[in-house]
């Protein structure tokens, strides 16, 4: 079982460097347009490039930013608290989120294969546009089998003396 949590903890990781890469991409890309812009040659389709790109960047950092408790708590109360009872209160969370982000994942399949069908292309670009929903919903696969890891180690601080 040590071995599905690495390769998880890995996916996650290359995630988290594709998530900073689509970062960096959207930087350069906002400079090159704005300069193209003033030589009057923008970059054609940089706005759904950008759009995607962003929905990427955050889609790719959610597993490593929920590992690293790097989403806003309330932590001036939950501080105060006893380690069993933050473990308790941190299991409710992600057994809220585990529901969540499971049926967000299952939505988003379903979505994109709705969009796979109908053909639905992006504006400009013409890019197709349930690549990019499917990929979401794999990083919120990622995500939900990292939840699973942390309630998994909820259920152990709670069983330790």
């Amino acid at each position: 079982m040590n071995g599905f949590w690495k390769f998880f903890d890995f996916i996650s990781n290359k995630m988290k460097i594709i998530g900073a890469a689509c970062l960096v991409i959207m930087t350069l890309l906002t400079c090159v347009d704005v300069v193209g812009r003033f030589l009057r040659h923008p970059v054609f389709g940089s706005v759904e490039i950008m759009s995607f790109l962003g929905t990427f960047a955050v889609a790719m950092a959610l597993p490593m930013t929920h590992e690293l408790k790097g989403h806003i708590g309330v932590e001036i109360v939950v501080t105060k608290l006893s380690r069993k009872v933050r473990a308790f209160i941190d299991l409710c969370t992600c057994l809220l989120s585990l529901v969540l982000f499971g049926l967000v994942s299952w939505q988003m399949y379903d979505y994109s294969w709705k969009f796979k069908a109908s053909g639905e292309v992006s504006m400009n670009l013409e890019l197709p546009e349930y690549l990019i929903i499917f990929v979401v919903g794999c990083s919120f696969v990622v995500f939900t089998v990292i939840i699973i890891k942390d309630i998994l180690q909820n259920i152990k601080t709670l069983r330790t003396k």
